[in-house]
Formats: structure tokens, sequence, C-alpha cells
């Protein structure tokens, strides 16, 4: 069962703005992709998000926690709307822009230190607690989860594009 946090402190506060202004601005933006694929695109972000954090800071692994207690609270579950706009913003620009060729490689390593600041944004308002884990982990976990975000868009947009020209 979830519980409430036990205090209404920095960290509940930052997750609320912080998906505030991630929505707000995806919203604002012009609209690139048609709906089912938008859709898609933050349910796989979140779903990724959930089996990552489950094995690392799971309890077999539990090498960070998140919020304020090590218990399962309702901000752990909402905290995890802070990942699809991330995922869903890194496919926006990389179509946006058209990256191609090496500037791929130069792409993902700049999202990488783009997500690396948010989780040290994160530490700092307390969203995690490390128990073993270090920033330069994230690292190749980064690399990884950002070239399997793109290789799923790039199917997804591929699949659409096919099944729309029919």
């Amino acid at each position: 069962m979830l519980v409430l946090p036990d205090k209404f402190d920095s960290n509940e506060w930052f997750i609320i703005l912080s998906i505030i202004v991630a929505y707000s601005f995806i919203l604002i933006l012009p609209k690139r992709f048609p709906l089912s694929i938008t859709l898609i695109l933050l349910i796989f972000n979140m779903t990724y998000a959930q089996v990552v954090d489950h094995i690392l800071a799971g309890v077999s692994v539990d090498l960070y926690d998140i919020n304020d207690v090590e218990k399962y609270e309702w901000f752990d579950w909402i905290t995890w709307f802070l990942y699809p706009p991330f995922g869903y913003l890194f496919a926006y620009f990389y179509d946006k822009w058209s990256v191609r060729g090496v500037r791929v490689f130069w792409y993902i390593i700049l999202w990488v230190f783009i997500a690396m600041g948010q989780e040290m944004l994160c530490l700092w308002f307390n969203i995690f607690t490390y128990d073993g884990w270090k920033i330069p982990y994230s690292f190749p976990v980064y690399i990884l989860t950002l070239c399997l975000y793109l290789l799923f868009f790039l199917y997804m947009k591929g699949t659409f594009e096919r099944l729309k020209n029919r």
C-alpha cells in the first residue's frame, strides 16, 4: 500500500513543479508527431524508467532510494511522471534537427549530460538518496537508455510511416 510522505517538503514541491514545467513545455512545442506516437513514446519512457528503477533501487540491489523514506510512497509513484518528458524531448529534437551520421553520437552525449544534470538537481532536492550509487555510474546507463530510446523511436516512426502509406 502506498503511504503519504512523512512531511511535505522541497522534494515533493520539486516533483510537482518539474512535472508542471515539463508537460507544459511539451504542450507548448509545435506538434511534431501523431498523438499515437506521442503517447507510445511517453508510455515507453515511463515503463523503461520503472524497470530500471526496480532493478537498481529495488530490494535485491538497493543502490539508491527514491524520496524521503525507504518505503514506497505516493511521491515515488508520481516521480515516474518526470521521466517521460525527457525521452519525448530527446526524440522530438532528434527528429526536428534531423540528426544524422556522426552527429547522432554527439547528440546522445549531449543528452547524457543533460540527464546527469537533471539527476544532480534531483539529488540536490533529495529525490534520490544514494546507497552505493555514484553519479559517474549513470553515464553508461544513460548511454544505453538513450540508444534504446532512439532505436525505439526510429522503429515506431518507421512503422507508422509504413502503415500510413499502405
